[in-house]
Parts: C-alpha cells; sequence; structure tokens
C-alpha cells in the first residue's frame, strides 16, 4: 500500500492520461466515483443467516433497494452462531458475527441478532421492516451523511482517492472485497427447500489503517482477493463499526 504526496499525486495522474496500452490504458481502468450532483452513498450491512427462519424477507428486501437504488452500498454479512441449527451457512463467517457484535456495543443496540440491518454504521434495526429502512435510506441520503470516495481499478491495483474532511476526529479505514449474487439451496434446517439470494456477500474485512480526515491518495494490492467481484472502501469515525463518513463500492 502506498500513499502519495501532491506532487506525487499530480504527477500519477498525468501517467494515467497519458499511459501507453499495456500499463494503465483507459481501457483497462475502472473508475467508480461521484457524478456532479450524484445522491450521497447509503451503506446497508445485513447480517444474516442461511439457518434463521425470518432472515429471507430480509435477504429479498435488501435485494430490491440495492436495484432501485444507484446510491445503495449493500453487504450480507452472514453470521456463524447460528449453524448448529442443522444447517452450516455456506457464507458465514467469524469477522461478520464479531463485526456485528461490535456494532451492537456502539449503537447500544440490542442482539446481536437476524436480521439487522445496519445503514451507514449510524442506526440499527429488524432488516426485514421496509418502512423503517426506506425512512433513514432517505434521511441519510437527503442529509448528505456519507461523501463518495473515489476508486479506480487496474489489474491487481486499487487506487483509493479520500476526499478532505475537516474536523479532529481519526477515521478506520476498511476495504470489504466481496462476491456477487449469491442464489443457495438450502436443503436443511430452518430454511428447508428454500432457494436464497444474497446480495455482495461480504469475503474479508481488511483494515487499511488510519486516516486523518485530509485529502489522501493511496493504492492496494487486490492481487490476493482472486475470487472478490467487487470492492468497498469504507472511512468510519473513531473505529470500525463507527458512523460511516465516506464509501465507494467498485465490481471488476
Amino acid at each position: 500500500m502506498r500513499e502519495y504526496s501532491p506532487m506525487k499525486k499530480i504527477l500519477f495522474l498525468a501517467a494515467m492520461l497519458v499511459a501507453p496500452i499495456g500499463f494503465l490504458s483507459f481501457s483497462t481502468i475502472k473508475v467508480a466515483g461521484a457524478a456532479e450532483g450524484a445522491q450521497a452513498p447509503i451503506v446497508l450491512e445485513l447480517f444474516t443467516s442461511q439457518s434463521c427462519s425470518s432472515c429471507p424477507a430480509a435477504d429479498k428486501l435488501m435485494a430490491e433497494i440495492a436495484a432501485e437504488k444507484d446510491n445503495i452500498i449493500a453487504l450480507s454479512c452472514n453470521v456463524t452462531y447460528w449453524n448448529h441449527l442443522h444447517w452450516k451457512d455456506t457464507l458465514s463467517k467469524e469477522f461478520c458475527t464479531h463485526r456485528q457484535r461490535q456494532y451492537v456495543q456502539t449503537l447500544n443496540s440490542r442482539g446481536p441478532y437476524t436480521p439487522q440491518m445496519v445503514i451507514n454504521g449510524r442506526h440499527a434495526m429488524v432488516g426485514s421492516r421496509n418502512g423503517e429502512i426506506r425512512r433513514a435510506i432517505h434521511e441519510d441520503t437527503k442529509a448528505g451523511a456519507v461523501k463518495p470516495i473515489d476508486l479506480a481499478l487496474s489489474g491487481d491495483n486499487l487506487v483509493i482517492n479520500l476526499p478532505e474532511t475537516p474536523g479532529n476526529d481519526t477515521y478506520a479505514l476498511l476495504l470489504l472485497p466481496h462476491g456477487d449474487a449469491h442464489e443457495q439451496a438450502i436443503p436443511s434446517g430452518e430454511n428447508k427447500g428454500r432457494n436464497v439470494t444474497y446480495t455482495n456477500p461480504v469475503q474479508h474485512v481488511v483494515s487499511l489503517g488510519t486516516w486523518d480526515g485530509s485529502t489522501k491518495m493511496m493504492d492496494y494490492d487486490i492481487s490476493f482477493y482472486k475470487k472478490a467481484e467487487g470492492f468497498v472502501v469504507l472511512a468510519q469515525k473513531n473505529g470500525p463499526t463507527g458512523a460511516v463518513i465516506a464509501a465507494a463500492q467498485i465490481k471488476r
């Protein structure tokens, strides 16, 4: 992971503009960022389980919301604590269980439970409550609560351009590689006989260190994450489960 001084940043951008084919040409670079006038990004983290009979309704709702709105960054994080109910969740990760428990502490919410939706690291609610979830999305979108991060992807290099964020806070930077939509047939347990689709299941949660809120460009080698179909970068206030203040998603 490399950081760029202002002069190096200018030289880096200039190199991107004139790069020959075979290096960083426009044909090989993917860019994700906010077009002028675009809505603020909204991060939905759904803590779910294939062994939870109440979860398929929440899984379906998140997929619907993500399909409706371009500014939604939707992530399924499948927990492990229901794996004893005659079916082991094929997507379950210990870091999802740990992350949810951290949110319970920082948000003073009840839990952990499934399905639980965490919105922008600020609101926690039952993941199938359509009206409540949509109200929180509307309020945070209107308030512009989360700034966009500009991302560029070229081969195995992810370039992260962080916006200036005034204040004296410290932010945790996280990288979340994720899969594409995953349909799972569940042959036993509480969801026996169901086929459930999970939106962008999280494969890893990677710390990129801390950030002081100043304009910053950095890059990260993603060659380890060959199975990832997309990447989300989050900046969260005062820790990895604080309020999300900047976010972006890019897909391969």
